[in-house]
């Protein structure tokens, strides 16, 4: 019988922004016939009790405005709090204390302790019942986006916080594939800029090819538009073997975000996954040999009660003294595929390096860095949960989503997030003005640029 990995033939990756496990899939956990046995929220009031922060219980809110918390390494510390006893596990009892720091004040501190339910996350729920649920997946690093994309795409970083300016040029997972003669493309939702953008060594390959893409049919260039995701899955022969899709980013210079960081809500990321899925399922015979793996960069400041596990990281050509000692806190994250059995949990540990050990046992015969490998003992195999020999066969029917209603987002948010955006502005004015022929054909950048 092959092994589980020769059973793939296509690896997608999609990364959200800023939610907590306990915050979107917890509620998974809660009493009642529809109940999934995994490590989430109880309506035990003596469990409830436990886990309040200044007060505050975990609590079922539904989809609406919510000021961005804080959530970098300074305010995640205060987040995970002090261990009773040194090396125990961190309680888990600031998130409020934390949000209450930000400036200017929340309009309501309690919403970091607060969670959805299935309406209004309905295509988690659909994706949750009918494939994979990761309930021990964590953000590598105990702090913001930019460190953690890094890890997630590259198992180390140069860097511990967001920064206003470029990210410093290291290897990234694109490297990793073209080094291994692995195909790979990144889909780019909204047409705007993928994250790495900031790193300066991409953005001109990210321009020429998302304004190819935008006007020369079937260019297949690496930098693509998620608006022809579903018509290359169905008619382009030879679709790359892995592919990244990224939302449009709430922090980037962008009109329409749909990667749930705050303040934008959760219903544009939905309608965002139900369109994967779509387009997915749409070729039968690709989709049968097809994992989508979805997660989120890091949990954006909103409660969770897990600890973090201990795995310390050192930072890229900085020696080996640990600059963090944990991973960051859990985040959601689903696998997606017919090899998967429905409404399976998979409760071994992982953190964002397990997606690149997942790409090493399947192109690189199991090796893809020292720095993913140190990690590895701590972790368990991705693979480990594509259970079946052979894909499911059945149709599934997929939720009706509301459309969604683009709402102007508040300037505020939190101080790491503007940061992001800042730098985000200015990766999109490089790239026009480094490309000023390439702009005319690419209106989306032009309007971004001209802010």
């Amino acid at each position: 019988m092959p092994s589980n990995l020769d059973l793939i033939d296509t690896i997608v990756f999609l990364v959200m922004e800023n939610r907590s496990f306990d915050h979107m899939l917890g509620y998974l956990n809660l009493p009642g016939p529809s109940r999934m046995a995994l490590e989430g929220l109880q309506a035990d009031p003596a469990w409830l009790r436990q886990h309040a922060n200044s007060g505050v219980e975990p609590f079922e809110f539904a989809d609406g405005p919510v000021d961005d918390p804080p959530h970098e390494k300074a305010t995640i510390a205060i987040q995970l709090g002090t261990p009773t006893t040194p090396g125990g596990p961190c309680p888990m009892d600031g998130f409020v204390d934390s949000y209450r720091m930000r400036t200017p004040p929340p309009r309501d501190e309690r919403l970091v302790m607060g969670h959805y339910t299935a309406s209004s996350v309905p295509i988690f729920d659909f994706l949750a019942r009918n494939y994979t649920v990761c309930d021990h997946w964590f953000a590598s690093l105990p702090t913001g986006t930019q460190a953690n994309r890094l890890m997630a795409m590259s198992g180390a970083t140069s860097i511990t916080d967001n920064a206003p300016l470029f990210l410093p040029d290291q290897q990234l997972v694109y490297d990793w594939l073209t080094d291994h003669a692995v195909s790979w493309c990144a889909y780019q939702s909204g047409g705007f800029l993928p994250f790495f953008a900031l790193m300066p060594r991409w953005q001109d390959e990210i321009a020429t090819s998302l304004a190819l893409d935008a006007l020369v049919s079937h260019a297949h260039p690496r930098f693509r538009r998620f608006s022809n995701f579903a018509r290359d899955w169905q008619t382009e022969q030879n679709m790359p073997a892995v592919i990244f899709i990224e939302p449009e980013y709430t922090d980037g210079p962008h009109i329409e975000p749909n990667d749930d960081h705050p303040p934008t809500g959760v219903a544009p990321g939905q309608a965002l996954l139900r369109d994967v899925y779509l387009a997915l399922i749409s070729n039968p015979t690709r989709w049968a040999r097809t994992l989508l793996v979805v997660s989120y960069d890091e949990h954006g400041g909103f409660y969770d009660h897990v600890p973090p596990l201990d795995i310390p990281t050192s930072l890229l050509n900085h020696g080996n003294t640990p600059v963090f000692v944990t991973t960051g806190v859990r985040v959601p994250a689903l696998l997606v595929s017919p090899l998967v059995e429905r409404g399976a949990v998979f409760s071994g540990m992982l953190d964002h390096t397990s997606f690149l050990q997942l790409i090493a046992g399947k192109f690189g015969q199991g090796f893809y860095s020292p720095a993913v490998a140190n990690r590895q003992p701590a972790l368990a195999r991705l693979s480990d949960a594509i259970t079946r020999a052979t894909p499911r066969s059945e149709i599934l029917t997929v939720p009706t989503l509301q459309p969604v209603v683009a709402a102007a987002l508040p300037t505020q948010r939190a101080p790491g997030a503007n940061a992001n955006a800042t730098a985000f502005q200015l990766a999109a004015n490089k790239i026009a003005a480094d490309h000023a022929g390439i702009v005319a054909g690419w209106p989306e950048l032009k309007a971004a640029a001209d802010r």
